[in-house]
């Protein structure tokens, strides 16, 4: 089964979905295809902006009330289980009312924290509670709270327009041409309202500048070949590999 065919079935078997974006690139990050599809099946959607400890709080805060003039929103830190309370209170809300239960599935692009958002509402309840079987074989649904089943596979949403790091578009190590979409990625957080990528790579404003910051990057951390040249690709892979990671704070609009 196709990935979208996969992200479609979750959301008709729930009555809330948690769209997961990035909190250093809350806009960029979400899915308009998706949460058309959501809307059309008629589906309660919550906006979660999480690693929200990887961006300035007040650009994700403005983000935030931005994106809750349509749709709910909360952002959070997975990594520092912050805000777990406030995630579980907000999806009761949308209990059906003639339901016991509200189910939820956890959606959004590739590397948003979809499974860090799935543990942080699972909690210690995972390993204590038997699973509830789902509509087909190697699904299922873990019950967090007396009144909330988790569907415990998160779905991933297909990257169908051209590739962007941002997204977290795969795994570097089988990008081919990473290089170009790299100096791009540089060029989009050095002009972002903050990044930490000088301060990361030890940059002078000359070597963000100079058109081969890759190339800067190589012979900072080593990565060379014969001869000495700089191995742009590994140095791009670094650069996405930190991004991925987290190792990369930023904040783009």
């Amino acid at each position: 089964m196709g990935l979208w065919n996969r992200v479609i079935k979750s959301v008709r078997c729930s009555s809330v979905v948690m769209e997961v974006v990035d909190a250093r690139a809350p806009f960029m990050t979400r899915s308009l295809k998706l949460e058309k599809i959501i809307e059309k099946l008629g589906r309660k959607l919550v906006i979660v902006i999480n690693k929200s400890d990887l961006a300035p709080e007040k650009y994700v805060s403005e983000a935030h009330e931005k994106i809750r003039k349509e749709y709910p929103c909360v952002h959070v830190s997975a990594k520092d289980r912050l805000s777990s309370s406030h995630l579980r209170k907000m999806i009761s809300m949308f209990r059906p009312p003639d339901a016991d239960d509200v189910k939820v599935c956890i959606v959004g692009y590739p590397n948003t924290g979809k499974s860090s958002i799935i543990n942080l509402l699972a909690g210690k309840h995972v390993s204590g509670v038997a699973p509830v079987p789902g509509h087909t074989r190697g699904e299922q649904w873990i019950r967090i709270s007396s009144s909330i089943m988790l569907y415990d596979t998160p779905g991933v949403v297909p990257i169908d327009d051209e590739l962007d790091i941002l997204k977290g578009f795969g795994r570097p190590e089988k990008m081919k041409n990473i290089e170009d979409d790299v100096e791009d990625f540089i060029k989009t957080l050095v002009g972002s309202k903050y990044s930490n990528i000088s301060e990361l790579y030890g940059l002078s404003d000359e070597e963000i500048s100079c058109g081969d910051v890759l190339g800067v990057i190589a012979r900072k951390r080593g990565l060379l070949m014969k001869g000495g040249v700089p191995d742009l690709k590994r140095a791009a892979q670094r650069v996405v590999n930190d991004w991925n990671t987290g190792k990369i704070r930023a904040f783009v609009d």
